[in-house]
């Protein structure tokens, strides 16, 4: 039996045929309860709705989804403590994934590995397809000088939120698009910044918006990377040393 976000579930065994009444329900019954068990994740649009900013302070380490890599299997979404793991679905079969909310996430590492069952020499990891990047949180002690300062070519006077451009403009390297709350408006003011045409794109000096606000509703918002933004962020996050394990 498969579920329509594409996870599988555990097949139903066809009941006995003429078996008594009270047999047949508790066998829908235990189904049932299966299966709701199983589908741990709810969709952006749930999530959103429902959103509330419970994190008190940036954390140590900050996880990452990668959209190539995720199958939606909900492996991660079933052990966060605090349910900020909410999938994107797609229409296309096997193309939906999970993503996180970074502005929520603790850093318990649960989605990523099992801290009490890993040593330096073993990660018991929980995503069965390694679509999982731990970070060391930008904003938690930040660097000299951000990787993105090099590439901006606008306002030489602004004070840009460096940390903030970093952690999101990795989400937008791996899955492409970052979804927001509508009620976060300083968060959507750094995404704003990435969608200025005044980063640096080649040798001649050609600049290019890294990303575009694609939609907009009641409860979030949707930035997508340009194709030159997706390029420009290749380079900017090679070697980034803030990766501490994929």
């Amino acid at each position: 039996m498969r579920h329509e976000s594409g996870s599988y579930l555990v097949s139903a065994v066809e009941p006995v045929r003429d078996a008594p009444r009270w047999v047949a329900a508790n066998h829908h019954s235990q189904l049932s309860t299966l299966n709701s068990q199983l589908d741990m994740t709810i969709s952006v649009t749930e999530y959103f709705a429902s959103r509330k900013d419970d994190r008190k302070k940036e954390t140590r380490y900050l996880n990452v989804i990668n959209k190539d890599s995720c199958t939606s299997c909900q492996s991660c979404a079933t052990v966060c403590p605090v349910d900020c793991i909410y999938e994107v679905p797609s229409p296309i079969p096997g193309q939906s994934y999970h993503q996180i909310d970074t502005s929520r996430c603790i850093g318990c590492q649960m989605c990523y590995r099992s801290p009490n069952d890993s040593t330096e020499h073993y990660q018991l990891t929980i995503c069965p397809w390694n679509a999982i990047d731990m970070l060391h949180n930008p904003n938690v002690k930040p660097d000299d000088e951000s990787i993105f300062a090099p590439y901006w070519k606008g306002d030489a006077s602004a004070e840009l939120p460096w940390s903030k451009l970093e952690e999101y403009g990795y989400q937008l390297r791996l899955d492409g698009q970052v979804f927001l709350p509508i009620a976060r408006e300083d968060l959507i003011e750094i995404l704003d910044w990435l969608c200025k045409s005044d980063w640096l794109y080649t040798e001649e000096g050609d600049t290019v918006a890294i990303a575009e606000e694609t939609s907009r509703d009641d409860e979030k918002a949707c930035f997508t990377a340009t194709y030159e933004g997706r390029e420009l962020l290749d380079c900017i996050f090679d070697d980034w040393q803030r990766v501490w394990m994929d």
